[in-house]
């Protein structure tokens, strides 16, 4: 019974730390649905039937995420959104909408609203899953940051503080100094006693100024670093993408450590390489290409320091460096690699914090540049995580995840966007529909594991004989759209044909077996010939398709040119 009443104490616990969710629809279907799914993935769930429901929640407890529906008896999920981000208790509490409203000024206007995300109903409860994961990260991530802050300013006038306080034993000091020779002067006895003593105290005082100043010499060191971390982390989060940050990452590594040359290495998945794409200082020694494995610092997932009276500590992609020691720092993200920091020491030229008296003239690394070190590595780390944060999320939201293809979404868009190129320029716009003869075959005769590897790789083949302005998608399903600008008919035609011929002759392989040989049929059409507006082109495309399949499949058919059949569900998926 103890033991019992133990497990469901630490299902508490673990339950009072999981992130709050406030669930807001007027469908009791949903908000059942979306409360259970979402309490039994570890969240808590706060239901809300009504827009005023949700704000009245709002008055007594702030959760991590709001889950907003559009349309609500009293108040839709965009009032409720701008009152929400009016409130600026509240404004940071992310919103996603979701929503029966698939239009795209539904989205833009919920966009417009403050939300950060738009889920059209029906949903798929993985994709509710991934995005409220993926916003509750980015909403700690963020309040991480200004945590951070906050502490740094505190060092900063903590710092301060310390500062004054050793002006006043530096004044202390003074008075001291004044009193003792007034005593001299005025005592005429024990004259070479006296004498001594002063002597004393002036090698004393000497040596307390030495140490003040080296006191003040190494804040104010320790003051401008944290200006350069400053400036470094608002350039950082500027940067749009990786290659942006290179120029600031040897910027300023350089002013933090001036003492160290050193080299920014990138992880390359593709190749499963470290390869530099920045370094700066006298040449480096080592390779400057190489296998995770060669760095013991990407081993430990720790930085790593090899000293010259160490050679079996020296890292394998060194290639036996002698001299002074060199150290790595791991870039990590969620305790995966994402490069790695190395530094070298070279001879002392003076640097931006060099004062006479106190250069480091040391063969290692010492303990404050090791830190140092570290701290620019975890800058760093967060840094570049957050960029393929962004690069990962855009490719979500334009990239169908199976084909690598642009999804249906980025498609319409596009759409639009070469109708009205097409339009002013007085060109045409070719579009080919492509369907998979016979698909359902390959799921019932493999496995849908192969019906997916049939899918992907017909994105592959469709992307690597398209052109480079042209736009290849996944339309839904085993069909895919193309978008040829600038194509007309008969253009358009032969390309449908020579990929009709091409694909038939594609092999591939599942569990070393063999798949069956793959057919395609196409539907061709053209603006402004079959359609002025982009729904009607693709549906005259689509009739075009279901009339290839119709007649035999395995051919090209071109709008207009057939007896076309109108039917309700989508033309091309019922005669898969």
């Amino acid at each position: 019974m103890q033991q019992d009443d133990s497990k469901m104490e630490a299902s508490e616990l673990h339950h009072d730390n999981s992130p709050l969710i406030l669930v807001a629809d007027d469908s009791q279907d949903v908000l059942t649905m979306l409360t259970d799914i979402l309490t039994q993935h570890s969240y808590k769930v706060h239901p809300a039937g009504s827009g005023r429901a949700v704000l009245e929640s709002l008055a007594t407890e702030v959760p991590d995420l709001i889950l907003l529906d559009v349309s609500m008896p009293d108040m839709d999920g965009y009032e409720v959104c701008h009152l929400l981000k009016s409130d600026e208790h509240r404004c940071r509490i992310p919103v996603i909408f979701i929503s029966g409203l698939d239009d795209t000024t539904d989205k833009i206007k919920g966009f417009l609203a403050g939300g950060v995300d738009y889920i059209t109903k029906p949903f798929k409860i993985a994709e509710v899953l991934a995005r409220v994961r993926t916003h509750i990260s980015l909403s700690h991530l963020q309040k991480q940051l200004e945590g951070q802050n906050i502490q740094l300013q505190q060092e900063i006038a903590e710092r301060e503080r310390a500062e004054e306080e050793l002006k006043k034993h530096k004044n202390l000091l003074e008075e001291t100094v004044t009193k003792r020779t007034a005593e001299l002067r005025n005592t005429n006895e024990d004259l070479q006693r006296e004498i001594a003593e002063r002597e004393r105290m002036e090698v004393a005082l000497e040596e307390t100024n030495c140490k003040l100043h080296s006191l003040v010499y190494e804040y104010g060191m320790r003051n401008q670093r944290i200006s350069f971390f400053n400036q470094m982390s608002e350039q950082l989060q500027a940067c749009s993408s990786l290659k942006e940050t290179y120029p600031v990452i040897h910027k300023f590594t350089q002013k933090l450590i001036p003492a160290a040359a050193g080299a920014l290495f990138m992880l390359d998945h593709t190749q499963n390489s470290i390869e530099t794409v920045a370094s700066w200082g006298k040449a480096l020694a080592g390779k400057s290409k190489f296998i995770p494995r060669d760095c013991y610092a990407l081993q430990k997932k720790k930085m790593h320091v090899t000293v010259d009276s160490r050679p079996d500590l020296h890292c394998p992609h060194l290639c036996s460096v002698s001299g002074k020691s060199s150290l790595c720092v791991p870039l990590l993200a969620q305790r995966e690699v994402l490069g790695m920091l190395h530094l070298q020491l070279q001879p002392f030229s003076g640097s931006p914090f060099s004062e006479p008296g106190y250069e480091d003239r040391s063969e290692e690394f010492n303990a404050e540049t090791k830190q140092v070190a570290v701290t620019v590595g975890d800058h760093l780390s967060l840094a570049l995580s957050n960029i393929k944060l962004r690069d990962t999320l855009k490719q979500q939201a334009t990239r169908d995840p199976l084909t690598g293809l642009f999804n249906r979404r980025y498609m319409e868009e596009t759409l639009v966007r070469e109708l009205h190129r097409a339009e002013r320029h007085g060109i045409p716009l070719g579009i080919i529909m492509v369907d998979i003869d016979h698909f359902r075959r390959f799921n019932n005769n493999f496995g849908h594991e192969a019906g997916d590897l049939v899918l992907k790789e017909l994105g592959k083949f469709l992307q690597n004989n398209i052109r480079k302005e042209d736009v290849a998608c996944r339309y839904g399903g085993e069909e895919f759209t193309l978008i040829l600008p600038g194509a007309a008919l008969d253009i358009t035609q032969k390309r449908a044909e020579a990929l009709r011929r091409t694909a038939q002759h594609m092999q591939l392989y599942f569990n070393d077996q063999l798949l069956d040989s793959i057919s395609l049929s196409f539907g061709v059409a053209i603006f402004p010939d079959h359609g002025v507006t982009g729904e009607a082109v693709l549906q005259a495309a689509d009739v075009a398709l279901y009339s290839a399949k119709h007649t035999g499949r395995n051919r090209v058919a071109v709008a207009g040119t057939t007896n076309t059949i109108y039917v309700v569900e989508p033309l091309a998926q019922q005669l898969n």
